[in-house]
C-alpha cells in the first residue's frame, strides 16, 4: 500500500518543526563569540547597585578535606616549677602573694598530672602561707589527709632528723600509764612531722616526797637553743593512757601554735577545731613546713646580750 505524498510531506515538516522548537529555537547564531549579553531586567538590582565581589555567606562547599583550624586554647598561667628537680619543704612559698586560689589551682593541676609530692607541698602552702577562705581551707585539709599516707616519709634518713624534747614535768612519781602515753604522743608527733623531727619524751619528777596529790603536770618543748621553753599545765583526771595522751597532744598543739605565732614568714595553725581528738588538729592543720620552722625556732640561739 502506498502512502499518499501529502501525508509524507506533512510528517516530515512536523518532525523538522519539532526539532527546531525543542533544540535550536532559543540559540543565538548572530552574536559574535566573546560578547556577554546583558542580563534580563528581572535578574538585575533594581537600585542599580553593582554586584558585590565578596563571596556569598554559606556558599562554601558543605564538606572539605581539610577541617578549619580551631583557635588555640588559652595557655595556663600556672607555674608548676622544675618538675625534674627535688623540691624543698618550702616549695611554692613564693606564690603566696598570688593568693590561696592560685595555690589551690596549682595543687589541683599537679595532682592531675600525677606529681603527688609537689601537689602536697602546694596544698600545704594554702594553709601555712596564705589566708584561705573556709572552703579553700577545707579543700586543702582534705587533700593533705588524702595524699600524705600515700607518700614515703620526707626524711628517710634518721640521721637527718632535727632533735626536739617533749618535756613533761610530773611532781609525783610517773605511773607506767603516764610513761606509755608520753612515748606514744612523742611517736605520733614525730610521724606527723613526716620524720623531719626526732621528738623524744623526757619525764622529770620532783625530788620532794611531800608533793600534794593532784598537782599539775607541765608540758613544754625544747631544743638546743638558749631560750627558755614556755610550758603549759595540765590536770589529769585519771590514770588512763588515752586520757594522758589526749592532754599531752592537746597542750602540744597549743605550744606549736604559740611558738609559730612569733615566727616571721609563716601563718600559724588555727585554734583547735577538734578538742576531743587533737590528732586531727595536727593532721589537718599543721604542715611539714610548720614543723620545720617550729624546730628551727627552738634550736635558734638566743640574741647576743640576752
Amino acid at each position: 500500500m502506498r502512502i499518499p505524498i501529502p501525508i509524507v510531506v506533512g510528517i516530515s515538516l512536523l518532525a523538522v518543526a519539532s526539532f527546531w522548537g525543542l533544540r535550536t529555537r532559543n540559540m543565538d547564531f548572530l552574536t559574535p563569540n566573546g560578547v556577554i549579553k546583558p542580563l534580563p531586567d528581572f535578574m538585575t538590582d533594581p537600585a542599580g547597585n553593582p554586584a558585590s565581589s565578596e563571596p556569598v555567606l554559606g556558599a562554601e562547599f558543605a564538606s572539605s578535606d581539610t577541617p578549619a583550624p580551631s583557635p588555640d586554647p588559652n595557655k595556663s598561667d600556672l607555674d608548676l616549677g622544675d618538675l625534674e628537680s627535688s623540691p624543698g619543704l618550702a616549695e611554692y612559698s613564693e606564690y603566696a602573694a598570688k593568693g590561696a586560689g592560685y595555690l589551690v589551682n596549682l595543687a589541683t593541676e599537679l595532682e592531675l598530672q600525677g606529681h603527688w609530692d609537689r601537689s602536697l607541698l602546694a596544698w600545704e602552702r594554702v594553709l601555712d602561707s596564705c589566708h584561705p577562705s573556709p572552703q579553700e581551707r577545707k579543700t586543702a585539709e582534705n587533700a593533705m589527709v588524702r595524699i600524705r599516707p600515700t607518700l614515703t616519709h620526707w626524711n628517710i634518713d634518721p640521721g637527718g632528723d632535727i632533735p626536739l624534747l617533749l618535756q613533761l614535768g610530773n611532781p609525783r612519781r610517773a605511773s607506767d600509764n603516764f610513761k606509755q602515753s608520753a612515748q606514744e604522743a612523742a611517736d605520733f608527733l614525730r610521724g606527723d612531722s613526716d620524720h623531719t623531727l626526732l621528738i623524744e619524751a623526757r619525764i622529770t619528777t620532783s625530788p620532794s616526797r611531800n608533793t600534794a596529790a593532784g598537782s599539775p603536770i607541765s608540758v613544754s618543748f625544747s631544743g638546743s637553743g638558749k631560750s627558755e621553753p614556755q610550758p603549759r599545765s595540765m590536770m589529769p583526771g585519771n590514770d588512763e593512757v588515752e586520757h594522758y595522751r589526749l592532754l599531752i597532744l592537746s597542750n602540744s598543739y597549743q605550744l606549736v601554735r604559740q611558738e609559730l605565732a612569733n615566727v616571721d614568714g609563716i601563718v600559724p595553725p588555727l585554734t583547735s577545731n577538734h578538742p576531743g581528738n587533737p590528732r586531727l588538729d595536727f593532721q589537718r592543720q599543721v604542715t611539714r613546713l610548720h614543723w620545720l620552722r617550729f624546730a628551727e625556732s627552738l634550736n635558734r640561739s638566743a640574741p647576743a646580750g640576752n
